[in-house]
């Protein structure tokens, strides 16, 4: 791919070239043999002989100069269409932009720096379309959410107020679990919005990741243990201590151990490998189960994303817990990522020892 900036050396290149061949040419035209018949024939003074040889001189440069507006006019005309046209293109999708067309894409020219101006624009513009998405995803989520418990207490207000049905505990049993699930979604919603900026707030220091991951495993030892599930650690030996939030990266790794017990059948089994990556630690946590389809995998880190709404619903997940972890992971300058085949699902996190 040419860039911009050569084709505008060559051009310059080309055109002066191209105006010294003219001005030679004119010359070679004009040449001294030419000057000196022309004043053999019609020149009887010195001032006669001088004269002839400036009107000469000045009809080579006049030629020249002419050549060169010509061709530098010429060059400047197809500089500028070559320019303009993409940038004009560039106008007109941030004006459909604008308009509320996220979808306006503009092709990318052969030149490098316009490329990288179309491509940063697509950019731009393709992430201002996922989180238009995103946002409406977002607000269905929570409408659907909060559909089911404010119908089901509505229609036992309802209810009690026109006398159709007199309050029992088991009534007030179902009207206290739809009142937890309202609070329960409330509360993620807040811990997810606090998180973002409290992720980049809290003090660091050294963390020990094969700890925190064993303090995660035995906090959810009794769950694990009553569903047969079982859990295999390998963690080596001498792993770097990172500079990190411990009670994020605390976080982080218990959201991920929930996440992976929760989809997990009965007498599954949990697989935590912890490794140094380079200049960081790895932790890649696995269970087997239902697989995530591949065009899911993409979208667990959006908020209130479940790739199974009734299953997630029945053991009271929100669907945010894996972006809580990306929240905390990116804050701390790291990585998360995804695999599903086989029977097995991989989701794991890369922390940088310092950040």
């Amino acid at each position: 791919m040419s860039t911009l900036r050569v084709r505008l050396v060559v051009a310059m290149l080309a055109t002066s070239l191209i105006a010294v061949a003219v001005i030679l040419a004119a010359v070679r035209w004009f040449s001294t043999e030419q000057i000196m018949h022309l004043l053999m024939e019609g020149a009887t003074t010195e001032a006669q002989a001088r004269a002839m040889v400036d009107e000469n001189l000045a009809r080579v440069v006049a030629i020249g100069a002419v050549a060169g507006v010509v061709l530098g006019g010429i060059s400047a005309w197809w500089l500028a269409r070559r320019v303009l046209r993409p940038v004009a293109g560039l106008t007109d999708a941030t004006r459909q932009v604008a308009a509320g067309d996220l979808a306006a894409r503009v092709p990318e020219p052969s030149d490098r720096e316009l490329a990288e101006l179309a491509r940063s624009f697509n950019q731009m513009a393709a992430t201002l379309e996922r989180v238009e998405e995103l946002r409406t995803a977002l607000v269905e989520d929570v409408a659907h959410e909060l559909r089911t418990p404010l119908t089901v207490l509505r229609g036992y207000t309802e209810a009690l107020a026109d006398g159709v049905i007199e309050p029992s505990e088991e009534m007030l049993r179902t009207v206290h679990a739809e009142i937890e699930r309202l609070t329960r979604l409330v509360e993620a919603l807040d811990l997810l919005a606090r998180n973002e900026q409290q992720a980049r707030d809290r003090a660091r220091m050294e963390v020990d990741l094969a700890d925190v991951v064993r303090r995660a495993l035995a906090l959810a030892a009794p769950e694990l243990t009553l569903r047969s599930i079982r859990v295999r650690v390998d963690a080596s030996p001498d792993l770097p201590r990172l500079i990190a939030d411990p009670d994020g990266i605390g976080q982080v790794v218990t959201n991920l151990v929930q996440n992976a017990a929760r989809y997990t059948g009965d007498g599954g089994d949990i697989a935590v490998l912890v490794r140094a990556d380079g200049d960081g630690v790895r932790c890649a946590i696995t269970n087997s189960g239902d697989e995530i389809p591949a065009a899911e995998l993409p979208l667990i880190w959006e908020r209130l994303h479940r790739v199974d709404r009734s299953r997630a619903r029945a053991t009271g997940g929100a669907g945010i817990g894996l972006a809580i972890v990306r929240q905390i992971v990116e804050a701390h300058g790291g990585q998360v990522g995804a695999e599903s085949g086989d029977g097995r699902t991989e989701i794991w996190f890369r922390l940088p020892l310092t950040t």
